[in-house]
């Protein structure tokens, strides 16, 4: 039996990450982080690095521009 992988490791074509959609999923990982700290940061890291950027504004590691919207509709 062929184990089967969770991504197809093409980080700068990823489906999920580029997909306009993935902008909730950013909203609700940068919520989990706010509720439940830093070691949510390591495990997302560990798992898929391109997770931990905003698709709106594009930094890394669940830090935002000022003027980010989903920044100001966290927790909403």
């Amino acid at each position: 039996m062929n184990k089967k992988e969770f991504c197809d490791n093409n980080c700068s074509n990823c489906p999920i990450v580029n997909h306009p959609n993935s902008r909730i999923l950013t909203k609700i990982l940068n919520d989990i982080v706010d509720e439940f700290g830093e070691g949510i940061y390591e495990i997302v890291e560990n798992q898929c690095p391109n997770l931990t950027c905003c698709y709106d504004c594009h930094i890394d590691d669940f830090c935002h521009l000022p003027n980010c919207e989903i920044v100001k509709k966290r927790n909403k």
